[in-house]
């Protein structure tokens, strides 16, 4: 139904949205994210960990790191109050979720989830799962807490960022970063 006077509308094919402004102003957005880093007011250190088990398949035998990739600039991570302790039979234990906003723009859905550059999940023997570090005020290594994606990464281009939940899972690294 040409002629009757609809208007034109742009669509973006992937090329296009990958040379596009917002797509150029992200550098921008991550150093002025960066300067929060500066100022202190972001300390912690948030890591998407690859582990592969020994065993063969996850949870069988050891668990060892195999790549570590650390989310720059810092992400703004929200809500650390919703995390609570509740008393299990094997001891104190933290549940809950944080909100992670403000993620660069630079990353991708892949990246963020944990998947391979062509969309392929972990293997078998793989796990990944976010570790977020709280460092002690006194300058020593700090509480270095797992987390697991809790939501689909979600897109904001106006932001220039992503945004997501993660879920507190059971034990984390110790501080000096030896799986437990």
């Amino acid at each position: 139904m040409s002629g009757c006077g609809t208007p034109k509308f742009t669509t973006l094919s992937p090329a296009q949205f990958a040379q596009s402004l917002a797509r150029r102003l992200i550098p921008v957005a991550d150093s002025l994210r960066d300067l929060r880093v500066r100022f202190g007011l972001r300390p912690y250190r948030v890591r998407v960990m690859r582990t592969r088990w020994t065993g063969g398949q996850r949870g069988i035998g050891e668990e060892v790191v195999s790549a570590e990739m650390e989310i720059l600039p810092t992400p703004l991570v929200q809500d650390l109050s919703a995390l609570a302790e509740v008393v299990e039979p094997v001891g104190l234990l933290e549940v809950g979720s944080v909100s992670i906003s403000e993620v660069s723009g630079r990353y991708t859905e892949e990246q963020l989830r944990g998947l391979d550059i062509d969309g392929t999940p972990p293997a078998a023997d793989e796990q990944v799962w976010y570790e977020i570090e709280f460092p002690r005020s006194d300058g020593q290594k700090g509480e270095r807490r797992r987390f697991f994606l809790g939501s689909t990464p979600n897109y904001a281009a106006a932001r220039f960022e992503w945004t997501f939940r993660l879920d507190r899972s059971h034990e984390g690294r110790s501080r000096a970063g030896e799986l437990r």
